[in-house]
């Protein structure tokens, strides 16, 4: 009887850590709240998952006293073309990220990507095309883009790869196996109205 009791009570710490990693790790409902616990999580986050900045490839370092900071994705994660940069914040989990595709040295395709925590869903707030200082936006950004040979198809394909590909993908990658584009778990994604209709 002894024996068992103590063997039960070497063996408590290790359940009950085992039961607050199991707990954490069902409490991780959707890709965005992994992404975010990589970073803002626990003590155990890093037996759980890989740090976020690692996973894109950044050798920057992040102290959370900062409260935020914006990091670029590195050139082999997206194109020569291209800019994606994410703004991690330690007081929320609604965090930003930033794209750039330039279509020549005067003309850019910008589009910003969000999540809302509240509402669980990963979404993109803004989408123009800058040409020498003047924004278009809307049917007059599609008429621009036209002469340089886009579409509103190519605008969707570009704007489903920056999320899919460069953000979520690299996660699922290199980050967590536990979800995927097919299991969202509770997150939707839900781009522009423009490039919807």
């Amino acid at each position: 009887m002894k024996k068992h009791l103590k063997n039960f009570l070497w063996l408590t710490p290790i359940l009950l850590f085992f039961l607050y990693w199991l707990g954490v790790y069902l409490s991780l409902k959707n890709p965005m709240e992994e992404i975010n616990y990589s970073e803002n999580g626990g003590v155990v986050r890093n037996l759980m998952v890989k740090p976020y900045i690692q996973t894109i490839g950044s050798d920057r370092l992040w102290d959370k006293a900062e409260g935020f900071k914006t990091i670029a994705y590195p050139k082999n994660i997206v194109g020569e073309k291209e800019y994606l940069s994410v703004t991690l914040n330690s007081d929320t989990p609604d965090w930003f990220y930033m794209y750039e595709y330039d279509l020549d040295n005067n003309a850019t395709i910008y589009s910003n990507f969000k999540y809302d925590s509240s509402k669980k869903v990963f979404y993109q707030t803004d989408l123009y095309l800058t040409i020498d200082e003047t924004s278009y936006k809307g049917q007059q950004l599609l008429d621009q883009l036209a002469t340089y040979g886009k579409d509103r198809t190519w605008l969707k394909k570009q704007s489903k790869k920056v999320v899919e590909q460069y953000i979520f993908g690299t996660w699922f990658r290199n980050g967590s196996s536990r979800y995927s584009l097919k299991n969202l778990g509770n997150m939707k994604i839900e781009y522009n109205k423009l490039i919807e209709e």
